[in-house]
């Protein structure tokens, strides 16, 4: 009797099991696809724009041009190591994308959950990586060519470049969209530890959720 109980309660908790799967596939569903647009826009707008602030540097430090004041040697450095700099921000978002994967439907909706999961792990991965690695990657590329115009022109040069490009890196991380990784950041499980003493032993427990 004992044994029967057991497997209607294995058998009821199946359709729960499905339901609740079912549920949740179709909630981190909506959100990916709700997601690529803005991704795709953020990759690419600031794809753009540095490669678009790459070309004007390098045009105005080959043709000698400088809208205000007068053309100089510190001028065009200060071009070609901007130029540089722009270069390299726009290869980042060519070579190293924010990109939404979402798989196709499964009909099994178990298995569909796993794999919206594993999708909405990847990019909340991304995000993190590209806000920090825009941020100190930012900082760090600034800086370097900051350091580079002090050695060769001055330091006032090298500090001119590095305030007026160094604010881009902060803008570009906070401009990202990041709901994907607040979003997986909410829902990863959790687990804990627990130790017991009692008067003649000691137990550990280790509590979580899947």
């Amino acid at each position: 009797m004992r044994s029967l109980v057991v497997a209607l309660m294995l058998l009821a908790a199946v359709p729960r099991a499905e339901a609740d799967c079912a549920a949740d596939a179709d909630r981190l569903r909506t959100h990916l696809v709700g997601a690529a647009p803005g991704v795709f826009r953020w990759n690419t707008a600031w794809a753009i724009a540095f490669g678009g602030a790459a070309v004007v540097l390098y045009a105005a430090a080959t043709t000698e041009t400088k809208p205000f004041g007068t053309f100089d040697q510190d001028f065009k450095e200060s071009m070609y190591v901007g130029g540089a700099k722009a270069t390299i921000g726009a290869a980042a978002r060519l070579v190293l994308p924010l990109r939404v994967r979402v798989p196709p439907p499964n009909a099994d909706r178990c298995a569909d959950l796993a794999a919206l999961r594993g999708s909405l792990a990847k990019l909340a991965g991304q995000e993190k990586r590209t806000f920090w690695l825009t941020h100190l990657g930012g900082f760090a590329l600034n800086l370097s060519g900051a350091l580079l115009l002090w050695h060769r022109r001055s330091f006032k040069v090298g500090a001119i470049s590095f305030l007026m490009s160094f604010p881009i890196s902060p803008l570009s991380a906070y401009t990202m969209p990041r709901r994907s990784w607040h979003l997986y950041r909410e829902e990863a499980p959790t687990w804990s530890v627990g130790v017991g003493l009692g008067e003649h032993h000691a137990t550990l427990g280790l509590v979580g959720e899947f």
